[in-house]
C-alpha cells in the first residue's frame, strides 16, 4: 500500500494526469460548444472527477509523506481557517449552496499548496517528459488555432458565438489557453537565452498567443519584448536611453495610443465609451471589484478581513489576489506570498527567471484565475519548477 501511494508523485503520474487534463479539456469544449450545452458548476463531468481525484491522492501523499514538512503548516493553517468559516456559516444557517460552493473552491485552491509541495525539491528531468507532452499539444492545437482562423470555425474561436476575435483551438477556455501558451512561451523564450535554442517553439508559442486574441496575451508579449530589447541592448547607458524613450514617447503619444489600443478590438470603443478606460483594460472586473467592496462593507465583521468568507460563484472579481483575499482573507494571502517565496526564491535567481515569474503574477493579478484554476495552478507549477532548473544549470 506504501508502495503504491509513493507512486502518486512520479515523472509518469504526472506525465498521464498532463495528458488526461488536456484530452478531457477538449472533450469539454466540443460538448459546451458543438451541443450548445451549458455546464453547471458542480457537473460531474470527466475533467471535474479528474481534478478531483488528483486532489485527494495528493491529500492522501500529503498526510503519508509530507505531513512533517516544514511548508505543510501552510496547509494546516488554511484547513483551518475553512473549518471555522464552514462552522460560522453552518451556525449562521447559510443555505447549502454557499457551504457547497465554498467547499468547491477550497478544493480547487489546496490542490495548488498540495502540488507545489510535493514536487518543489525535484530537479527539471523529473517534468521533463510533461514539458514535451506541454508544447506537443501546444503544437497540435496551434493546427486548430490556424484551421479555425482560416476557415472561421466556430468551435475553435476563444470566444465562440459571439464577433470578438480570437481562436484558441480545442482549448475549452481562453483563460486556460492565455496561461498554457503564456508559460510555454516563458520555458522557450529561457532556453533560447541560456541555451540558444528552441527558437522555433518560441516563435509557434508567440504566433499562438497573438491569435487568441486576449489583452493578457499582448500584455505577455509586450513585457516580453521589452526584456528581449533589454538584453540586445546590453549596456546600462542603452537600456536607460531605452527606457527613457519610451517613457517620454508614451506621455507625448498618450491619447493615439490608448485609442488605437481600444480600437484593436471589436467591442473596445462601445465599453471606454459607456465606463472609461480603467473598464475597457480590465474587461469588467473594476465593475465587480465595486460591487465585492459593497458586499463586505455590508456584510463583514473584523474575522472576515482575516479568513475571508465570501462566495466566488457570486463575487468573483478575477483579480487573482483579491479573490484570494475575499476568499481566504490576509492569512490566506499572506500563505499564498510566503509558499511562492520559499519555493521559489529560497537561492538567488537570475532576473529574467525574476521578471517572467512577476509577469505571470501581474497578468493573474489582471485577469485572475490562476491558482483557483487545477489545470493552470498545475501548468504553473510545472514551468516554473522546470525554468528554474534551466535556470540553475545554465552557463552564464
Amino acid at each position: 500500500m506504501k508502495k503504491a501511494i509513493s507512486r502518486i508523485i512520479s515523472p509518469k503520474s504526472i506525465l498521464l494526469f498532463a495528458l488526461f487534463l488536456f484530452v478531457f479539456n477538449f472533450v469539454f469544449k466540443i460538448y459546451k460548444v458543438v451541443f450548445f450545452r451549458s455546464i453547471p458548476l458542480y457537473l460531474n463531468t470527466p475533467s471535474a472527477l479528474l481534478k478531483l481525484l488528483a486532489t485527494l491522492l495528493l491529500g492522501v501523499y500529503f498526510i503519508a509523506y509530507l505531513r512533517k514538512e516544514k511548508l505543510a503548516k501552510y496547509i494546516y493553517i488554511l484547513c483551518a481557517i475553512f473549518l471555522i468559516d464552514i462552522l460560522i456559516k453552518a451556525y449562521n444557517q447559510e443555505v447549502s449552496a454557499v457551504i457547497i460552493s465554498r467547499i468547491y473552491f477550497f478544493l480547487k485552491a489546496i490542490f495548488f499548496f498540495l502540488f507545489i509541495i510535493a514536487v518543489k525539491d525535484f530537479k527539471k528531468e523529473f517534468f521533463e517528459k510533461t514539458i514535451q507532452l506541454h508544447f506537443l499539444i501546444a503544437k497540435i492545437n496551434l493546427c486548430f488555432i490556424v484551421i479555425g482562423f482560416l476557415f472561421k470555425i466556430n468551435v475553435f474561436m476563444s470566444y465562440p458565438h459571439t464577433g470578438r476575435f480570437g481562436y484558441n483551438g480545442m482549448i475549452s477556455e481562453p483563460g486556460v489557453s492565455s496561461y498554457f501558451y503564456m508559460l510555454l512561451a516563458s520555458i522557450a523564450y529561457i532556453q533560447y537565452v541560456y541555451k540558444k535554442k528552441a527558437i522555433i517553439n518560441l516563435m509557434l508559442m508567440s504566433i499562438a498567443i497573438l491569435f487568441l486574441g486576449t489583452k493578457s496575451g499582448f500584455l505577455f508579449i509586450a513585457i516580453l519584448g521589452f526584456i528581449h530589447i533589454l538584453i540586445l541592448l546590453k549596456k546600462s547607458m542603452y537600456q536607460i536611453s531605452f527606457v527613457a524613450t519610451l517613457i517620454v514617447s508614451f506621455i507625448i503619444l498618450k491619447d493615439k495610443i490608448i485609442m488605437l489600443a481600444i480600437n484593436s478590438f471589436r467591442f473596445g470603443p462601445r465599453i471606454y465609451e459607456e465606463y472609461g478606460l480603467i473598464t475597457f483594460i480590465t474587461s469588467y472586473r473594476d465593475l465587480h471589484l465595486k460591487e465585492a467592496i459593497v458586499y463586505i462593507q455590508e456584510h463583514w465583521n473584523i474575522l472576515n478581513y482575516i479568513i475571508g468568507g465570501i462566495d466566488l460563484k457570486k463575487n468573483r472579481v478575477e483579480f487573482e489576489f483579491v479573490d484570494i483575499f475575499l476568499y481566504q482573507g490576509l492569512v490566506g494571502l499572506l500563505i499564498y506570498i510566503l509558499v511562492l517565496k520559499k519555493v521559489f526564491f529560497h537561492t538567488k535567481q537570475d532576473w529574467i527567471f525574476t521578471i517572467l515569474l512577476f509577469t505571470i503574477l501581474l497578468i493573474s493579478s489582471l485577469i485572475g484565475n490562476l491558482f483557483f484554476s487545477i489545470t493552470n495552478a498545475f501548468c504553473f507549477v510545472v514551468t516554473f519548477l522546470y525554468i528554474k532548473g534551466i535556470n540553475t544549470t545554465s552557463e552564464n
